[in-house]
């Protein structure tokens, strides 16, 4: 896996880079601790819980942290290179998504791949429930699988205070690249069903800000996004949340 290393971004974005891949986050996602040492992933998740629950308190950070470092753990092995979420404040509604980012250094047997052979293997592998598509995004032709699970979340991040089973919303982005046998994929996933559209619309804003270094910008235009989307998850509860989460507005997510 090739690392993406946070660097300096101009004031509205975040840059990720590394000396193959460049891309751009907004400003008010929080970013988990992928590329820390295990000695360190603790620490920097205590440091997270503190930026994401400012008026917490100490029991609360450690909590959190122990809850999230499994999955950071899991992302660590998997070879994620970014990871990032955000925490919205929709009129007075919480909502959130996660984006995930990775460089695959080579795909099976080494071989080249192009977007159509990415969407013919994703079709026979996935069921009829996922939804393939193929879309131009600024660094080329990609693919696209929508798709919709059920998962419970931990007590610690639902408003009720306990767990929940929710339909999480996912969008997957396999960019193939051309003159490697190398493969870039983003995921967005999100239990906020009725957020979907804004958070279509954010990740495909990430996505199409992909710089392939070393590779000409392929210029197509980009077409609109298909409207059938993964059926609408349960509402979000709105109560029961005694310490106040570092909630953005959309302006900020947008940047």
């Amino acid at each position: 896996m090739s690392s993406m290393i946070p660097g300096g971004g101009s004031a509205d974005s975040t840059v990720v880079a590394t000396p193959r891949l460049t891309f751009r986050v907004p400003p008010a996602f929080f970013e988990l601790p992928v590329h820390e040492t295990e000695e360190q992933v603790g620490q920097a998740l205590i440091e997270l819980a503190q930026d994401v629950y400012p008026q917490g308190t100490p029991e609360l950070w450690f909590q959190y942290a122990a809850t999230q470092l499994p999955v950071v753990a899991e992302m660590m092995e998997a070879g994620v290179d970014y990871a990032g979420f955000c925490l919205l404040d929709l009129d007075g509604r919480r909502s959130t998504a996660t984006v995930t980012g990775a460089l695959l250094e080579s795909v099976p047997d080494g071989r080249k791949m192009t977007a159509a052979s990415v969407a013919a293997e994703l079709a026979g592998l996935s069921g009829e429930e996922a939804q393939i598509e193929t879309v131009w995004l600024t660094a080329g032709e990609a693919v696209v699988r929508f798709t919709a699970d059920v998962t419970t979340l931990p007590a610690e991040v639902t408003d009720s205070g306990r767990p929940e089973d929710v339909e999480v919303g996912k969008i997957a982005v396999f960019l193939p690249l051309r003159r490697e046998a190398e493969m870039v994929l983003f995921e967005l996933s999100t239990p906020c069903m009725q957020d979907w559209d804004l958070y279509s619309d954010l990740f495909f804003n990430i996505v199409n800000t992909i710089e392939v270094h070393g590779e000409s910008p392929v210029e197509a235009p980009v077409p609109a996004q298909p409207a059938d989307v993964p059926p609408s998850g349960p509402e979000d509860a709105t109560n029961g949340v005694h310490v106040p989460l570092q909630a953005q507005s959309v302006r900020d997510v947008f940047g």
